[in-house]
């Protein structure tokens, strides 16, 4: 009944200050994008206020639409009620009549109800905030005195437990196929009742790769003209939010997952309320064993959640204020929320939106830092399990199954077979058998094999098992949880000893290997001393998770991915690793079932590998296809990118892995890198290939005198391999810069490595960034080999080599943005490779370097182009 009204992008938009160009131009066409129900691929170089560009533009839209769906509602309810009123058409008889009243009045009624559902939506949200005015004018003495007491009570550990107790709490749940949902033990934010859920319009959903760029992005927000307008909800990991300092104190997630829920369960059981017949009519839920997930308190949190933006730091000091648990606040604010904020894990991951109450359907997602967007879904998806896992895992499962065989129901007990079945067949795809020491040979010769999805369950020989009502199976009852409260209260301290055996020994049975390290706190006796020369492999908190995230894995499509066999020495050692060769089959049902989906980044390029491997390759369409690559907001002049192909004595610059270590090419390395330091002032940051490489380098310029010589002009600095490292050597690099009189310094630094994103050289501290030859990956590693192959089979005849040659070009234009980042800076750029000269290569540079690039065949006009740039700087 309603016609669509279509929104034009405004002339002018919202913005804290008066946007550049390029930002208005970039906000248009986000607000087109989003209005159409378009697949956008934006590019917007650092320093040109991408962030805020997408918040203003995104919101802007948010609101107009809004606007419409309650104009649109009006005049729809307005039009059936004009319908209503008027006369029907003599001619048709009054059966018919009465029938499209009555078609005309549901139309209606179903209008009115979305629309009264908006309006109280509304009416709810200026109630909190006049309640929250009121609440700003008194004293919350109550509620930090609520959270002393909770923290003194929470102060003792939740993981001991009684050894006297009876072990119903690690019993396997129940989950006959005639469970319901009903039965199983929701979620406090899966609690919510049905009307609830029926309203909900459009909401944003903003990713990025950490908490500290979304926390900036929150940041962004609150300093925006929507700031005091918008619902804006940031979603986190338990290990993140939960302020429950027992559960704290566990450090692991997973951990810290398992104590979660299990507390929920521990204060109060299940109770089944009878009817006076006896019959059991219900069941329901005691409250929390969490002092923090009081129903009350979680509510009053979420209500500060919708009314003023907040990044997850913020969230957690008042949910502290408010002894209210910000992790289960933040998520029951989801439904109510206009804009939620969530990492590339949450949002990326089926099963965790699905956890975490995300509904994409028609909704927006803006997916910021998306440069490697193709490779995180890759990851994400991956998954790998080590031989120690996998007979840590058998060892527990065991022990488990002999331990409560009489009290699992004979499905439990069936489904638990099963799984010890399946880990066995993979400690034998190591070499190893089932029961075995993570420390015994198990072949010869080491060796890697690749398999198909069909060919490693083949060769497993567990093709005869349904992995899918396997892992529902695992799911439903909880088994990882369980198997790991049964180890923390029978075992938690068992290690396996690396001393040499007698074959006999070595040729133990499962019985044998489980009486071994079997400990129990009540019977066990003193144990021996080990001696010093021996090692101890402690076993893992809990193994069973790696190997059910390697068994859902292996269900994935036969030719979405590939399975590495690594067999070593030792069953230990070795692995199995599930490689996701097909992102878009995890992107798909963002792509069919969200509104619109913007990629964002500072360095987008090449764009064609998100046209063709994700987007199209996902099920979207070339219609919806749209793409935005806008220049710098620094002048073309403040920016001097030099493709360079031979070095200061006329040899031709070829850092290719063949010819990079040869004496020639260091050597001539060193001259440009001396001669440059003489006329860039402040501070120089030089990209190598590698960490090895840069080492060789390092090393061999220090016999040769070359470092002395770059010293006389600029302090040296290293990236640091370790990344607590990095921060300290990043301040005394920037102090030396700052320090009056000082000629600057020189980083080296790795393409890819720590410093080669999300890091600012800002000003002086990147007067000159230097990319030493083309980063390009192993080409003989099995995982590259496979993916080529896959992507030549599957995309193009070429695409294999082109994602190659992505790979790389994606790393160098990284380490280019770290320079240049505000209006103001200005910066050299020189690519030390001739091949950076080639037309097809520079094609894959960003827009606003191509722009200003020039190549030089020799270093004469080069040094020359590069001298005159700092000395026209020196005198502005």
């Amino acid at each position: 009944m309603m016609s669509e009204e279509k929104l034009v992008p405004p002339e002018e938009f919202p913005f804290p200050f008066k946007p550049y160009s390029i930002q208005l131009d970039f906000m248009k066409h986000l607000y087109k994008t989003l209005e159409e129900g378009k697949l956008g691929i934006f590019e917007s170089p650092t320093g040109t206020g991408k962030s805020l560009s997408l918040i203003c533009g995104a919101l802007c839209w948010l609101r107009d639409h809004e606007e419409r769906k309650r104009r649109q509602l009006k005049a729809a309810i307005a039009q059936l009620d004009l319908m209503k009123t008027c006369d029907g058409d003599s001619e048709i008889d009054w059966l018919t009549q009465q029938i499209q009243q009555s078609q005309v009045l549901q139309q209606r009624q179903q209008l009115q109800q979305q629309l009264n559902k908006i309006l109280c939506n509304d009416e709810k949200l200026e109630q909190l905030r006049k309640r929250k005015v009121k609440k700003l004018e008194r004293p919350s003495e109550k509620y930090t005195e609520a959270a002393k007491q909770r923290d003194l009570n929470t102060e003792t550990p939740v993981t001991g437990t009684d050894p006297e107790a009876d072990d119903a709490d690690i019993l396997l749940e129940e989950c006959l196929e005639s469970d319901t949902t009903e039965d199983s033990d929701p979620e406090p934010e899966e609690q919510e009742d049905e009307e609830s859920k029926e309203y909900g319009d459009i909401k944003i959903y903003f990713c990025s790769r950490t908490h500290s760029q979304l926390a900036q992005f929150v940041g962004e927000v609150q300093r925006s003209p929507y700031a005091e307008n918008i619902r804006l909800v940031s979603l986190a990991s338990r290990q993140n939010y939960c302020i429950n300092k027992a559960v704290q104190k566990l450090k692991s997630l997973s951990l810290i997952n398992e104590q979660c829920t299990d507390m929920q369960r521990k204060k109060k059981g299940r109770t089944t309320a009878v009817d006076s017949s006896g019959k059991a009519v219900k069941k329901s839920r005691g409250s929390s064993g969490c002092p923090y997930l009081q129903q009350k308190a979680v509510e009053r949190l979420q209500e500060e959640a919708l009314l003023e933006v907040q990044d997850v730091e913020q969230l957690v000091t008042i949910g502290r204020k408010l002894s209210a648990c910000p992790y289960y606040g933040s998520r029951a604010a989801v439904r109510d929320a206009q804009v939620v904020v969530v990492p590339y894990n949450t949002l990326l991951h089926k099963n965790t939106r699905k956890a975490c109450g995300i509904n994409v359907t028609g909704s927006v997602i803006i997916i910021d830092e998306a440069h490697n967007l193709l490779e995180t879904i890759s990851h994400i998806h991956s998954s790998e399990v080590t031989g120690h896992q996998l007979t840590h895992a058998y060892s527990q499962l065991s022990q488990y199954q002999d331990r409560y065989r009489n009290r699992f129901s004979a499905a439990n007990l069936l489904h638990l077979g099963q799984v010890i079945f399946v880990v066995g067949r993979l400690i034998r795809m190591l070499g190893g058998k089932p029961g075995c020491s993570p420390v015994e040979s198990s072949i010869k010769v080491v060796d890697t094999k690749m398999y198909t999805l069909a060919e490693f369950v083949l060769s497993a020989e567990i093709d005869n098992i349904n992995l899918y009502k396997l892992l529902e199976f695992c799911q439903r009852s909880k088994i990882a949880h369980k198997l790991h409260g049964f180890a923390e209260r029978y075992h938690p301290a068992v290690v396996l000893n690396r001393t040499v055996k007698s074959s006999a020994q070595q040729q133990m049975g499962i019985r044998a290997f489980l009486k071994e390290i079997s400990v129990d706190n009540i019977s066990t006796p003193k144990q021996e001393s080990i001696p010093a020369s021996s090692v101890s492999e402690p076993i893992l908190s809990n193994p069973l998770l790696p190997v059910l995230g390697f068994m859902e894995a292996l269900t994935n499509h036969c030719s979405d991915g590939r399975v590495v066999c690594n067999r070593q020495t030792t069953v230990g050692r070795g692995s199995l690793k599930f490689l996701l060769l097909n992102p878009a089959a995890h992107f798909s049902s963002i792509i069919k079932e969200a509104r619109a989906v913007v990629l964002a980044g500072g360095t987008m390029q090449p764009l064609d590998e998100f046209r063709d491997q994700l987007f199209l390759s996902a099920g979207g369409t070339v219609e919806r296809l749209t793409e935005f690559s806008c220049g710098h907001v620094i002048p073309p002049d403040s920016i001097l990118p030099i493709a360079l192909a031979a070095g200061p004595s006329g040899k031709q610059l070829d850092f290719s892995y063949q010819t990079r270590t040869t004496l020639i090419m260091l050597n001539e390395l060193g001259r440009i890198l001396v001669n440059v330091c003489n006329v860039i002032p402040a501070g120089i940051v030089c990209f190598f290939p590698s960490y090895e490489y840069e080492k060789l380098v390092s090393e061999h310029w220090t016999k040769n005198g070359v470092i002395s010589k770059l010293e006389r002009k600029k302090k040296v600095f290293r990236e640091p391999r370790r990344s607590g490292m990095v921060e300290h050597v990043l301040n005394e690099y920037a102090a030396h810069i700052g320090e009056p009189g000082s000629s600057g310094a020189i980083m080296f630094s790795v393409v890819g490595g720590k410093l080669s994103e999300g890091l600012n050289f800002s000003d002086d501290l990147g007067r000159c960034v230097i990319v030493v030859g083309m980063p390009y990956p192993n080409i003989k590693s099995p995982e590259l080999q496979e993916k080529m192959n896959y992507l030549n089979a599957n995309v193009s005849p070429t695409a294999g080599m082109q994602h190659y040659e992505n790979l790389c070009m994606k790393a160098v234009n990284q380490s280019i943005g770290r320079a240049v980042r505000h209006r103001n800076d200005y910066a050299a750029v020189l690519l030390l490779d001739q091949r950076y000269t080639r037309t097809h290569t520079q094609a894959a540079l960003p827009t606003w370097i191509r722009t200003s690039l020039s190549s030089h065949a020799k270093f004469g006009p080069a040094f020359a182009q590069l001298t005159k740039f700092f000395a026209v700087w020196k005198l502005k």
